[in-house]
């Protein structure tokens, strides 16, 4: 199902409102068609690949020339989508991630860019809407829009002059203002935190790029089924997305106009003890935390242990997986995925941007 297909997001100053005047999307109700897990081992469905490009320093300085080899070696490969992450303030330097996908737009032809997650509260809407609308005609109408809320490091927001608290509150309004300018709308939208006039963007995107939510609460899920295109959490276990699957099911959604996608930290190596000692060295210091406290998390391992963990996530109901490739050698890691996992998950590249 392509673009033109699916239901445009649209605003409305019903039924809901936010802040003092704000306005949410409305998104249509159909009946689930999931069918649900089979057994253990059991091919449910197949499932679409992306990577995560190398754009913060983890040990060393940034390789810019090393974002793009691997963006576009994924592309060769065949995976479905290069996403980059996205934090102001962090324990490591980070490229910025929508002129960093403007740059990528000119170095691929075919593959899917996103942003895993923008941080939209640390931004003004209209300059994000703008900024997403120029990185999508730059790549041709490429752009998947993952959005998040942070939170994990606070001087992040203050960075950013934005108080910490009410995050959800500043998510939700942020939404429903860069919905409406990127739809071409010309509302005024008022909120709490949230002041546009009635200005219209230009250029607009020709098309409604995808939105996904990341985030791991309830409310972010619930929020994802009524506001966007997509769920993409990262650290989260089978049995959590069963029932996030499950909720968003129940708000209304479908696996036809819905994503259930996952953000999974990966070390693709010879030996299981190979794996774990390159993950819990990457993502120590790359997040300043104690690897064992999220290892259940990490596929880690040769191509069979990812596959074991992987199966779970499939049963679970999840469409598309992002690797996010942790340790040194992450092009040669790169290769061995496309070898060794990309076959077995039977996600093919398509057309239909989603």
């Amino acid at each position: 199902m392509g673009p033109a297909d699916r239901p445009e997001r649209q605003c409305t100053g019903s039924p809901e409102r936010v802040g003092t005047g704000g306005v949410a999307f409305v998104r249509p109700r159909t009946a689930p068609t999931w069918k649900g897990a089979g057994g253990t081992g059991e091919r449910i469905h197949d499932v679409k690949a992306g990577v995560f490009l190398p754009t913060f320093a983890a040990s060393g300085p940034i390789d810019v020339e090393a974002v793009r080899r691997i963006a576009v070696a994924a592309e060769r490969h065949g995976f479905e989508y290069a996403f980059v992450g996205d934090h102001l303030v962090w324990n490591v330097g980070m490229l910025a991630p929508l002129p960093t996908l403007a740059y990528l737009a000119a170095a691929t032809e075919r593959i899917k860019l996103g942003t895993g997650v923008y941080l939209l509260p640390l931004r003004p809407p209209m300059i994000a809407a703008k900024d997403v609308a120029t990185v999508d005609a730059l790549s041709g109408g490429r752009l998947v829009l993952g959005v998040g809320a942070g939170g994990e490091n606070p001087l992040e927001y203050r960075a950013a002059g934005v108080a910490p608290g009410n995050r959800g509150e500043r998510m939700e309004e942020g939404l429903i203002a860069l919905g409406s300018l990127l739809g071409g709308e010309g509302t005024a939208i008022e909120g709490r935190f949230t002041s546009v006039p009635a200005v219209l963007l230009d250029p607009r995107p020709e098309r409604t790029i995808p939105l996904w939510l990341g985030g791991r609460a309830d409310a972010v899920v619930d929020r994802a089924a009524r506001m966007a295109d997509g769920w993409f959490p990262v650290w989260v276990s089978a049995r959590r997305y069963a029932s996030a699957h499950d909720r968003v099911f129940a708000a209304g959604r479908t696996d036809e106009d819905f994503v259930f996608a996952l953000n999974l930290f990966v070390a693709l190596a010879d030996t299981r003890e190979e794996g774990y000692r390159l993950a819990s060295r990457h993502m120590e210091a790359a997040y300043a935390l104690q690897f064992s406290k999220f290892a259940k998390y990490v596929a880690y391992g040769t191509a069979d242990d990812i596959k074991e963990l992987l199966e779970p996530y499939r049963a679970a109901g999840v469409t598309q997986v992002v690797f996010n490739l942790t340790g040194p050698g992450q092009a040669e890691m790169l290769d061995r995925l496309a070898e060794e996992v990309l076959p077995w998950l039977g996600g093919h590249v398509g057309n239909d941007v989603r």
